[in-house]
């Protein structure tokens, strides 16, 4: 079991090969792009970022207009039900509402293979499982939408 504590990207591509999570990266940011993630509906982004502290993954979900509102007020539950994300809106006059979470590993002590490994599927399982949540809502914007439905809780 090797510690590593520096996280070049060409390291943690290889990591994402070994486990078979398929990745690029692009020209206008510094994070590796999860295709799992980013290939499902209403998902805009998904990277994983190494940071100066640790990795981060962030995750982006589209959302429709009109639920922004009763959102804001499921954010407390949200944050709840998901522990290990912090979930946000992010709602620029500019762009389209959205909805940000985020997962955080610090690596300052080092991190191993395996520990990368549970930290990748737990956040993904756990962003996929949020993405599921805020279609059953009703609050996620996708492709198949025609037009701006209301929100719903059930």
């Amino acid at each position: 079991m090797s510690i590593v504590r520096s996280f070049p990207s060409s390291l943690l591509e290889s990591w994402l090969d070994k486990l078979g999570e398929e990745h690029y990266t692009c020209d206008s940011c510094h994070g590796l792009h999860l295709t799992s993630l980013q290939s499902r509906d209403g998902i805009i982004e998904s990277r994983l970022f190494v940071e100066e502290w640790g990795l981060l993954i962030s995750t982006e979900y589209s959302l429709k207009s009109s639920s922004i509102l009763p959102l804001s007020a499921e954010m407390g539950l949200l944050n709840a039900n998901f522990p290990t994300l912090k979930v946000f809106m992010d709602t620029e006059d500019d762009n389209m509402p959205q909805l940000v979470a985020g997962a955080t590993a610090y690596t300052g002590a080092g991190m191993t293979e395996a520990q990368f490994a549970l930290f990748l599927s737990t956040s993904i399982e756990m962003m996929a499982q949020l993405g599921e949540d805020l279609r059953e809502m009703n609050c996620l914007l996708t492709d198949a939408d025609d037009q701006d439905t209301p929100f719903s809780l059930h």
